[in-house]
């Protein structure tokens, strides 16, 4: 980006100020998950033989955050890295966490190395999962000898294993409020029947990126089952599980989450996948940008997503701005991590003009947003 170029955007952006924005309104939840590199490991005491056995596990929690799914430990580089963590330690400090009885638990608290563990997700042939995720919006109901109720408390078993389970994998959840407005739009036995239009209309007021239905009960033998219904985009999963044990239910549903939203999701940064194809750039073009701190916030935004290598801004008129992105990683990846930012909404639009001249759309792939 040329100096000149900046000093003209930024004396535009300044002439505009006094414009009236359209303010949608945003999502109460954060779709930016921290903390992926760290890791909370409880211990007995402050033996060699505890530390290094925290480190191990550490260290898997965090392969497991960035990369989705567990199967991936078990990778030949994965496994030999485990057998030396402190390779990938940045930092650790002992501290305490109280149980679910009141009572203090001994942890040691760890921060592994980003780019190390980001080159060793590499070498393995595995995609990165970023910071910025997915929402997914849980309904659940139970039947209890036929009476049935959408349960949302996490003092409830599932609902408690659930929460559990997607801490660990970093996996942002949402629950329906349940209150006056929710009741008026769904119930159970639409939840049941599984009436899609109904909840994806009791959704919309969550504003998430994909829908989990769970149906659970107990049959006649005692047996826990959970019939699912996962919605992502267009497309439609059903899955059952059954067991004795309501925490043994919970990990295969977090592994098919995973694997659902690590395939759309995830970047794909192997350099085995950096083919022609992949390399290529696209034109983000974004309207009704009207404040320098619009510009400062996008530019920010996008230099943070990992499978942008570079960020160049090519031309401005007006409230309209446009940037060359250059990935990482395969476009699709990138565009669809673009899509979960809340303050960019797609614009549906065929011919487009861009501004800058020199840039053939016919030619290059162009993106259109408009900033809310």
């Amino acid at each position: 980006m040329t100096r000149t170029l900046l000093s003209l955007v930024l004396k535009a952006l300044q002439k505009i100020t006094c414009l009236g924005l359209l303010l949608w309104p945003l999502p109460a939840f954060s779709l930016v998950v921290d903390g992926l590199y760290n890791a909370a490991i409880q211990v007995e005491d402050q033996s060699p033989e505890q530390m290094l056995r925290a480190k191990k596990m550490g260290l898997a929690q965090v392969l497991v955050k960035v990369t989705g799914q567990t199967q991936n430990l078990t990778h030949p580089k994965v496994r030999a890295a485990l057998r030396n963590p402190d390779a990938y330690l940045q930092r650790f400090s002992f501290g305490t966490e109280l149980l679910t009885n009141g009572q203090p638990q001994a942890v040691i608290e760890l921060s592994f190395d980003s780019l190390q563990v980001n080159q060793l997700i590499r070498e393995s042939g595995h995609s990165i999962w970023g910071k910025d995720r997915a929402a997914v919006l849980v309904w659940l109901v139970e039947d209890t000898q036929g009476i049935r109720q959408i349960v949302n408390d996490n003092r409830h078993p599932m609902v408690a294993q659930i929460m559990s389970q997607a801490n660990l994998r970093g996996m942002p959840l949402l629950w329906p409020l349940l209150d006056l407005e929710d009741q008026l739009s769904i119930n159970a036995g639409d939840l049941w029947g599984v009436f899609r239009d109904t909840i994806t209309r009791a959704s919309n007021r969550y504003q998430a990126d994909a829908v989990l239905v769970g149906l659970m009960f107990q049959d006649s033998q005692k047996l826990w089952r959970v019939d699912w219904n996962f919605w992502l985009d267009d497309a439609e999963q059903k899955w059952s599980s059954q067991g004795a044990d309501i925490a043994v239910l919970v990990e295969p549903l977090q592994d098919r989450l995973a694997a659902s939203l690590v395939e759309k999701f995830a970047l794909d940064t192997g350099a085995e996948s950096l083919n022609k194809e992949a390399r290529k750039s696209a034109i983000l073009r974004i309207d009704q940008v009207t404040q320098v701190g619009d510009y400062v916030e996008i530019q920010t935004m996008l230099q943070t997503i990992a499978g942008i290598q570079k960020v160049q801004l090519h031309s401005a008129r007006g409230t309209t701005l446009e940037f060359r992105l250059f990935a990482q990683s395969n476009l699709a990846q990138v565009k669809s991590v673009i899509d979960l930012k809340r303050r960019l909404q797609a614009v549906e639009s065929t011919d487009i003009v861009v501004l800058d001249q020199s840039l053939d759309s016919k030619s290059n792939l162009v993106w259109h947003y408009q900033w809310n």
